[in-house]
């Protein structure tokens, strides 16, 4: 576990602490020490009081010196539970005097453990004692009574290099170094398999005490946690499963008491992560559903503590996001509006500390997805644009630690995606760019953990993405490859995961999409045939869910493309009749959202395009129709965007190409016209009004030669 992975769990047992509360915290790594200590101090400054830091100035006078402070801090703030930092790692003169500072600190674990009922009854505040990493297997023994009443202890390692090492070329197969660091991330999930199997162990010798449940359940998650990171979804699940049924029997034996509501609303959390994670999506819902009424009844019965308001503004956060994914659009934007209420709460009452600033942001984001997909794509825009602006203050106070330059690498992508929709493809870019390299620099710094390796595939596609609007064909194409040469390492690493495979197969998608525009047929047949297996094989895993139906469809679809390209259009047709199949059982399932609306509709017009070449227009005029219906559907929900306009005008266009009455053929093309006229008007970014320009007088040319439309550019 790094700093930040022990502070997200340490915090919660330290702001909920209502007497003496230990932490202990066993590491060598001084530079995340020191980092976990600021984390500490950042999240205290808007308390009436900062925390108190007690690191002994040498071996001799340790044991006296860390009394005396204790004592003194007690004295000074005899009614404020500020935390105690007790640092027993760190010696100044450490190379010269290992054996003395040993001593030192075996004396004053020995008196701290003799002094537990002061500590408890006269202290009565969170102590935060810091160990040497071999001290994990010798504090139990050494201070019986201490370990007995510790409520956390973590082993904090680094589980990437501590130096940086430098990037190596993607291949097909790990380099030495490479598998140096996937090895590590397996020692990682060892580790906190021992540590499950330790207290298995213990369960076995002194039975269910509430304690020792609760050490188990932790040391679950631990490893989930661990599991997940390590690509090892299957087995992170059972360890969530398991550990979300041992708080359930802690809430039986204890009743509801604020830490056990707590725990159980963090195991289903976690738990509904991993089921996401796994498609699970349905399973997912109701774990957060079952976690946010755990917060809401601890918001009743202790009110709007801080951690109460952060913790509800969480769990309603997950919630909204697995909203979302389910097609519940408009319950998501109420959900994710008031999380970002009680974090806009949080911030006037505790002000601007970094992990408020964080937290704010993050809902901001959330509360943009929301609306992107509600098509409020202006709001969304504003919503990206202020959550960027918290990560730059961010960076601004904290420098370039990882997770700040992953938080802000995550608010450019997003921003970047909003700009596209938008037709700011030239502003999109710059962002994509500018995310692409913190991407590559957390790559330098942290080695090819499978985080980093995923991070850095989307922020290459996302760029790819941007390149192939504006034009840039050749560099995308090579942005495609290197992220397909990363996923495929990850694949060889991890195993087949499904998200591992989806996120190979929509890779996949992505190259054959660029080899088609450059006109590599055959490369791009056999990329789409690639995606489709593994698409299948996501499908016999999983069963139909709704990503894993629209994932399916879309493949199919793409693959029907290549084959009408290279002449195969018998093949093209099945193809197009079997994604159509799926995007009508996925409405069935979803009802009417705008995304779902919006693939049927262009799964209908894909099937259209295959009827009218293969000589069948009657079929084809019947797609066209009900394509164009759904457009003009969407219109009415989501208003005049640039995405719905310029769909709507390939619609109408695509229908004036087979439609037999010419008086009714006028009607569409001079309406399709017109939209696309105002898309040229209106937009403000020269790169996109370049792109609808050219579309614009295409369609002008090929009305005035009464010519079908099916190959417009502008369609989907």
């Amino acid at each position: 576990m790094d700093a930040d992975q022990v502070w997200q769990e340490m915090r919660l047992h330290i702001e909920w602490a209502e007497g003496f509360c230990l932490c202990v915290v066993f590491t060598d790594q001084t530079r995340e020490l020191l980092r976990l200590q600021q984390r500490l101090a950042d999240a205290w400054q808007w308390r009436t009081a900062a925390i108190t830091v007690i690191r002994p100035p040498d071996a001799e006078s340790a044991v006296e010196h860390v009394f005396s402070a204790l004592e003194q801090h007690r004295a000074r703030l005899p009614d404020v539970q500020v935390p105690v930092w007790l640092d027993l790692c760190t010696a100044p003169d450490a190379e010269n005097a290992l054996a003395p500072w040993e001593r030192a600190r075996h004396h004053s674990v020995a008196r701290l453990n003799e002094a537990r009922s002061w500590l408890m009854h006269d202290l009565v505040r969170p102590l935060v004692l810091c160990l040497p990493l071999h001290w994990s297997s010798r504090l139990a023994t050494e201070a019986p009574d201490l370990w007995h009443v510790r409520a956390y202890s973590a082993r904090m390692q680094s589980v990437v290099p501590v130096d940086p090492v430098p990037a190596q070329p993607v291949s097909s197969a790990p380099a030495d170094g490479e598998a140096i660091h996937w090895a590590q991330w397996s020692a990682h999930v060892a580790t906190m398999a021992e540590e499950v199997l330790r207290f298995r162990r213990l369960r076995e010798a002194l039975g269910d005490s509430p304690q020792l449940l609760r050490d188990l359940s932790i040391s679950l998650e631990r490893l989930g946690d661990a599991q997940r990171e390590a690509g090892q979804g299957a087995q992170a699940l059972e360890a969530y499963r398991e550990s979300l049924g041992l708080s359930r029997q802690l809430r039986e034996a204890l009743g509801d008491s604020p830490q056990v509501l707590r725990d159980l609303s963090v195991a289903l959390i976690k738990l509904g992560d991993a089921q996401r994670e796994a498609g699970q999506g349905r399973q997912a819902l109701e774990a957060y559903r079952e976690s946010l009424g755990l917060m809401r009844q601890l918001r009743e019965a202790l009110g709007n503590s801080p951690q109460v308001l952060r913790d509800l503004s969480v769990a309603l956060g997950k919630l909204g996001d697995a909203q979302l994914e389910a097609g519940q659009g408009g319950q998501a934007l109420e959900t994710h509006r008031e999380s970002l209420g009680l974090s806009r709460q949080l911030r006037e009452a505790l002000g601007d500390s970094p992990q408020v600033l964080r937290d704010l942001s993050v809902a901001i984001s959330k509360l943009g997805d929301t609306q992107r997909g509600a098509g409020q794509g202006g709001e969304a825009l504003e919503a990206y644009r202020e959550s960027l602006g918290l990560m730059r203050q961010l960076r601004e106070a904290l420098g370039d630690s990882p997770q700040v330059l992953r938080d802000l690498s995550v608010a450019l992508e997003k921003l970047g995606d909003a700009q596209r929709e938008a037709g700011q493809g030239g502003e999109a870019l710059e962002a994509y760019r500018e995310s692409l390299g913190l991407r590559r620099q957390l790559r330098e710094a942290l080695g090819d953990s499978p985080q980093v390796l995923r991070d850095l595939s989307v922020a290459l596609e996302k760029l790819g993405d941007a390149q192939r609007e504006a034009g840039q064909g050749g560099e995308a194409l090579e942005a495609y490859r290197e992220s397909l040469g990363l996923r495929r390492q990850l694949r060889e690493a991890l195993g087949g995961s499904p998200q591992v495979l989806r996120h190979l197969s929509v890779s996949l998608i992505k190259l054959g999409d660029a080899q088609r525009e450059a006109g590599q047929g055959g490369q791009a047949l056999e990329a789409y045939r690639e995606s489709l297996g593994l698409m299948r094989q996501l499908r016999e895993a999983l069963g139909d869910s709704p990503q894993v139906l629209r994932d399916l469809s879309v493949v199919i679809s793409k693959l029907g493309d290549a084959q009408r390209e290279v002449g195969q259009g018998g093949q093209a047709l099945e193809a197009c009749r079997e994604s159509l199949g799926l995007m009508r059982q996925l409405r069935e399932a979803l009802g009417d959202s705008p995304q779902v609306l919006r693939d049927l509709s262009v799964a209908l017009e894909k099937l259209g395009d295959v009827q009218r070449e293969a000589g069948q227009g009657g079929e084809a005029l019947e797609a066209y129709r009900e394509s164009l219906g759904l457009r003009r559907q969407l219109r009415e929900a989501l208003g005049d965007s640039p995405r719905v306009l310029d769909d709507l005008a390939v619609s109408l266009e695509r229908l004036a190409g087979v439609e037999p009455n010419r008086q009714q053929r006028v009607v569409l093309r001079d309406e399709a016209l017109a939209w696309r006229q105002r898309l040229v008007d209106g937009c403000p970014d020269p790169l996109a009004q370049s792109r609808y320009r050219q579309r614009l007088e295409l369609a002008r040319r090929l009305f005035e030669s009464d010519r079908p439309l099916g190959d417009n550019p502008g369609s989907v």
